[in-house]
């Protein structure tokens, strides 16, 4: 098994906080922000320099069949704000996204990246297991909570 764990990666969140790239998680500009489907043939790298889309490990690996268009789809209704019930801890929400009429095999794993940012790879969710769609509807369900939550309160070291 490649994919193992959700992971943010670490060079586009050093660059982003260094002013070196402008990554902006709460841009609801459609398209901002992509979601594309993985199978297990992946091994995602939290510490890759420039990671990306269409860039290895993510130049193949990428699922493919009847419903699904390579690059995945726009997310939508993008929220970056610090939780409204948690305080110290920041939330960064979406829509779900749903592929219908699809037959998808073996999906395993998302990457969300941004386009506009020369497909610039952000976050990478497991799905823990594989799951497959035949002639009817991928829908991905993000947790209430958002695609991903940080707490911000310590210890630090």
């Amino acid at each position: 098994m490649a994919i193992t764990r959700d992971l943010w990666f670490v060079d586009t969140q050093v660059k982003a906080l260094t002013n070196q790239i402008a990554l902006n998680l709460g841009d609801a500009t459609a398209g901002a922000f992509k979601f594309a489907l993985f199978q297990d043939s992946v091994t995602p790298d939290a510490s890759q320099t420039n990671p990306a889309y269409g860039s290895s490990p993510f130049s193949s690996g990428e699922v493919s069949g009847a419903g699904y268009t390579a690059g995945g789809l726009a997310l939508t209704s993008i929220l970056f704000e610090e939780h409204p019930s948690q305080a110290g801890f920041m939330r960064w929400k979406c829509a779900n996204v749903s592929w219908s009429s699809s037959t998808i095999p073996a999906a395993k794993g998302g990457l969300i990246y941004v386009p506009g940012l020369s497909n610039r790879a952000v976050l990478f969710r497991s799905f823990i297991q594989e799951y497959s769609s035949q002639d009817g509807t991928f829908t991905v369900n993000f947790h209430v909570d958002g695609v991903a939550k940080l707490g911000l309160l310590g210890p630090t070291l």
